[in-house]
């Protein structure tokens, strides 16, 4: 789903989120259609999805209210740091040093990190989040490191989550570093 995206680099969207958790939930059940592509309290149109409040175990969520506002701001920024590293990684190449690198990591972990303090969906914002950082890895020619399901290192995952939720996205940052230094090592035949 993402690796077409890889070369072709299309801007960041909410569309683009949209259509990722269209196809996480394809053939599986749930509670109401509404929940399935549509983000919490932004149209009437979906009145189950109104005041929609979510938390992450003790984290609550960002207010139903907020998340409209909240979503224009992670595209723009989102936009933004893309364009930056667009310019420092050929369509095609690969990242040219470790720094570039850590910085693919660090937007792989804000937009991942973001995407979980919003909580736009009722639910499958984790998977959508997973889908962000894949796609920015994928998009600078770094393997697609975050499992999609099931969710990764659980405990270690749950806590990152956890501070991502109160805006804090460096234990996300170090996280990811691991998981795609454990990527590489088998494509590099290191221990």
């Amino acid at each position: 789903m993402i690796e077409a995206d890889a070369t072709a680099r299309p801007a960041p969207s909410l569309a683009l989120a949209l259509e990722w958790h269209r196809r996480i939930y394809d053939r599986v059940s749930v509670p109401h259609p509404d929940y399935v592509g549509q983000v919490r309290d932004s149209d009437p149109r979906f009145p189950r999805l109104i005041d929609y409040e979510v938390a992450v175990g003790t984290a609550r969520g960002l207010s139903a209210r907020d998340v409209p506002a909240a979503l224009d701001a992670f595209v723009r920024a989102t936009t933004a740091v893309v364009s930056a590293l667009d310019a420092a990684v050929p369509p095609v190449g690969a990242p040219s040093s470790p720094q570039v690198v850590a910085a693919i990591v660090r937007s792989c972990a804000y937009a991942h990190g973001e995407w979980i303090r919003i909580h736009p969906f009722a639910s499958g914002n984790g998977r959508t989040a997973r889908m962000w950082a894949n796609w920015i890895a994928v998009r600078y020619g770094l393997p697609p490191f975050v499992r999609i399901k099931p969710r990764p290192h659980a405990v270690l995952f749950a806590g990152a989550a956890v501070m991502s939720m109160r805006g804090d996205h460096r234990p996300t940052e170090v996280m990811f570093a691991s998981m795609l230094g454990d990527a590489l090592r088998p494509a590099t035949g290191q221990p």
